[in-house]
């Protein structure tokens, strides 16, 4: 029994350390990365150093560490290729329907599905100017995930410099997990009864006049209504039962829609649950 972890690697915190600091000793890595909720062995830091320097990823002077400035120009110039790319208005406006269209898709796999809503997710932070993002989830079974999609979809979040307000249903033992992915100021949770809460198979996202709407037909939904029911009376997490469960076959349909009407709708009894003016997010 356990809760799962969205912790990143020790790799990945070692990266961070130096993207944010160089010439850093060892021991210092060793003592700044084990102030999270793991603790690291001298060995372990120094291995993942080693593999660093090898790859070419990192340099070292004397006892110091630092990232190699060839490596940081490589990637500087593979996310300028990256950003031109999938930033550009081409290829968001392929995800986006114009002014009073819509667009679907279907998914049989809870997981693929999670992976494009993220997607559209970020389309509609690229493709609006809504400071303020309002959403409805009865389940948050896309907590269970540990594939590290999650976490990157929070950081996105944070740095895009708008507001999260997401209105959840009661989720038992996940909820500590949950918290921990909503964990940064731009991101207001509530486990409260919410306006939305009969709309047990809908999950919906409000951003300016778009409204995303993912949809679990009803077998789908019932399995993930008994998965929490279990999950409310239990102190802990399943990870291995309760992944089965995300991994049945399933059907899913996902609708992102532009309607002003129907936006303003969905979004103004949010902006009283939260305690916000209406006209906040104009």
């Amino acid at each position: 029994m356990l809760i799962p972890s969205t912790e990143p690697s020790l790799e990945q915190i070692v990266l961070r350390l130096l993207a944010r600091k160089p010439h850093l000793s060892a021991e210092r890595i060793r003592v700044l990365a084990s102030q999270g909720r793991s603790s690291y062995s001298p060995a372990a830091v120094y291995k993942v150093l080693s593999r660093l320097l090898s790859s070419g990823v990192a340099v070292r002077s004397g006892s110091q560490y630092s990232l190699s400035l060839a490596w940081v120009f490589e990637l500087l110039t593979f996310a300028g290729d990256i950003s031109k790319t999938y930033f550009s208005d081409e290829y968001v406006g392929t995800l986006l329907p114009a002014i009073d269209k819509k667009m679907t898709w279907k998914f049989a796999n809870l997981a693929r599905c999670n992976e494009f809503w993220n997607q559209l997710l970020l389309a509609l932070l690229k493709g609006t100017r809504a400071e303020n993002i309002f959403s409805w989830v009865p389940y948050p079974w896309f907590a269970l995930l540990q594939d590290g999609a999650e976490s990157r979809l929070h950081q996105a979040f944070k740095m895009s410099g708008r507001t999260f307000y997401t209105s959840f249903g009661p989720s038992g033992a996940l909820e500590p997990v949950v918290k921990k992915l909503y964990s940064h100021k731009n991101q207001i949770i509530s486990f409260a009864k919410g306006p939305l809460h009969e709309l047990k198979n809908s999950y919906i996202d409000v951003v300016g006049d778009y409204v995303l709407t993912v949809t679990l037909a009803p077998d789908s939904a019932r399995s993930i209504n008994g998965l929490f029911s279990e999950l409310r009376t239990r102190h802990a997490v399943n990870l291995g039962k309760h992944l089965a469960v995300l991994s049945e076959r399933c059907k899913v349909t996902v609708t992102i829609e532009c309607n002003q009407k129907k936006a303003a709708k969905l979004r103004q009894p949010l902006q009283v649950f939260f305690g916000l003016d209406q006209g906040d997010e104009e």
